[in-house]
């Protein structure tokens, strides 16, 4: 969008000359080039839900049958597209919730004869684009949750007040399965109770700047409804290791990666530089600016960086990953703080500071 509108400004600031018109001509066509390629870009982005619903009933039916239960699944909107990156932090969530569904909330064959049902239960997972939000129900018609059962859990954890219980309502009550620790099983299951809880499910929703709620009826069943945006910001940064803690970097700002020993890093007293290409530059810890342990001065990596016309080290533990994510707005409590520059959300939903170089520059030493 950037390239196209400087484009579109010079065609308008170009001065007559000779032969202008075939060069305007040119202008014209490299404008659509570009305009074609960032459409393209947005199209590789652009996937179906499909992508990550079609292996569910797989999932659904493999799991019914090692409990010995009947299930039907039923996948509505599947033609729905939505940014890729979005589906890729939704796996988990969703692999997570058609377990749960399968082992607590349908009931086995008998169950639902004696209560009157169909032996065989359902499971739906309906997806719709509602504006730029993709919005998911998933839902089945088993036993339903038990609502005094949270309630009593909630209690017994600490998280809500015996005299403030009995008088919430039950759409309040079952908020708190989201909750750590919060389970109407006695015992953890080898199935549902594995991996990710819904307290991480509603982690994961939250990075990506959705929601989850549930609602739940005695005898008819449960569905939890996801809402959260179509499309994500992505930026390219370098993730890494600061004294046991991941941090995010630009991609763009970072113009080599060095062992301790390929920068020859040198101390003097509380200053501290490498040298890059026979040219000495400064040295940051970046443990003690984070407020965490320095490195330890035999090992670690240099990151080298450039901002401002200022190129800076950073020295840190190690590079963990480099990769696409998706960033989303410092916390309104973190936002003084000039060197954060927004919140990267990983691959597994672990949100982690992205720093912003030109401010660790402008600040240093």
């Amino acid at each position: 969008m950037q390239g196209q509108s400087r484009l579109e400004e010079l065609h308008r600031r170009a001065p007559y000359w000779d032969g202008q018109g075939a060069f305007v001509d040119e202008l014209d066509q490299l404008a659509r080039v570009v305009r074609d390629l960032r459409r393209h870009a947005l199209d590789i982005r652009i996937t179906p839900v499909r992508r990550v619903l079609e292996r569910l009933p797989r999932v659904a039916q493999d799991l019914a049958r090692e409990l010995g239960k009947l299930v039907r699944v039923e996948l509505v909107g599947e033609e729905v597209e939505v940014d890729r990156a979005v589906l890729d932090h939704l796996d988990d969530s969703l692999l997570h919730l058609v377990r749960n569904a399968i082992d607590h909330g349908l009931e086995n064959e008998a169950e639902r004869r004696a209560a009157g049902k169909d032996a065989i239960g359902t499971l739906r997972m309906r997806a719709s684009r509602v504006g730029g939000r993709l919005q998911m129900r998933l839902e089945e018609d088993g036993r339903g949750i038990d609502v005094e059962k949270v309630r009593r859990r909630a209690i017994e954890r600490g998280l809500l007040l015996e005299m403030v219980a009995e008088d919430l309502p039950a759409g309040r009550i079952l908020e708190f399965i989201f909750e750590p620790g919060i389970s109407t099983r006695d015992s953890v299951s080898d199935i549902s109770g594995r991996g990710v809880g819904l307290d991480a499910v509603k982690r994961q929703l939250e990075a990506l700047g959705g929601t989850i709620s549930v609602e739940s009826a005695p005898g008819k069943g449960t569905a939890f409804l996801l809402d959260l945006p179509a499309m994500v910001a992505l930026q390219r940064v370098l993730v890494l290791l600061v004294s046991g803690e991941r941090v995010a970097l630009p991609i763009a700002a970072v113009e080599a990666v060095l062992s301790v020993e390929e920068a020859a890093v040198e101390r003097a007293g509380v200053d501290a530089f490498f040298m890059l290409k026979e040219e000495p530059l400064p040295l940051l810890d970046l443990g003690p600016r984070l407020g965490v342990d320095p490195t330890r001065a035999d090992g670690g990596c240099v990151v080298v960086v450039e901002a401002r016309g200022f190129k800076l080290g950073l020295l840190v533990d190690r590079v963990v990953d480099d990769l696409e994510v998706f960033v989303r707005e410092t916390p309104p409590p973190l936002r003084a703080l000039a060197s954060l520059g927004g919140v990267a959300i990983l691959r597994d939903g672990a949100p982690v500071f992205l720093l912003e170089i030109g401010s660790l520059v402008e600040n240093f030493p």
